[in-house]
């Protein structure tokens, strides 16, 4: 009878402090992707956490099979530090919608690589420097987008790379964002499309001879 009793108590101590330290704990900011005002009054809203799928095939799956449901497809992950709610670009399968964005509009992140305006290849690393130089071109560079509110992300990942990579790489981003969002009045938008298929680049076509005189 005393062992139960001692038992009771250590459970019941267990309880209560779980109970100060969540209370105690700083409650996690909650930030919305492209922006806050997206998630206004919509009633279609369908979560899916990263942490719920295998891989990048899964995650595709997922933004399919709910957008072909007349849903909106949320993505949502966390840090220790924020939550994170992305709706992203999304257009069903059955829809057979061809998209033909100017490529200066978007940046293109696959193979560990980021590409610009076709066929200009930049380190994962200068992720930072190139989110800063597309978000904020305002049309001065005729390789970044010519405005933040037309600047776009497409993110391409091979198919069986795991949930939890995707994962990291979104957080980055959106620490990323974040920073520079604040920095300007909360004027950008993180607008971000999943590709189904790497960006195959087409070479440019050599420079025409010069003319003979």
């Amino acid at each position: 009878m005393k062992v139960i009793y001692i038992s009771l108590i250590l459970i019941l101590s267990l309880f209560s402090c779980n109970q100060r330290e969540e209370k105690n704990s700083p409650k996690k900011e909650v930030y919305y992707y492209p922006e806050r005002e997206k998630f206004n009054d919509r009633t279609n809203l369908s979560d899916i956490s990263i942490e719920d799928v295998e891989d990048y095939s899964e995650l595709l799956k997922e933004i399919d099979r709910i957008a072909c449901q007349d849903s909106i497809p949320i993505i949502n992950y966390s840090s220790k530090k924020g939550k994170f709610k992305l709706f992203p670009w999304y257009e069903c399968s059955e829809s057979n919608i061809i998209s033909c964005p100017t490529f200066r509009s978007r940046i293109f992140i696959q193979n560990d690589s980021i590409l610009t305006n076709y066929n200009i290849k930049h380190s994962i690393d200068s992720l930072g420097i190139i989110l800063k130089r597309h978000l904020l071109n305002n049309g001065k560079d005729f390789n970044y987008s010519d405005s933040p509110d037309r600047a776009g992300i497409e993110v391409y990942f091979k198919e069986k790379t795991k949930s939890d990579e995707i994962e990291d790489f979104l957080i980055n981003l959106s620490e990323r964002f974040n920073q520079l969002n604040k920095e300007n009045a909360d004027t950008l938008y993180l607008k971000i499309y999943f590709r189904d298929r790497p960006l195959r680049m087409v070479p440019m076509p050599p420079p025409p001879p010069p003319k003979q005189n």
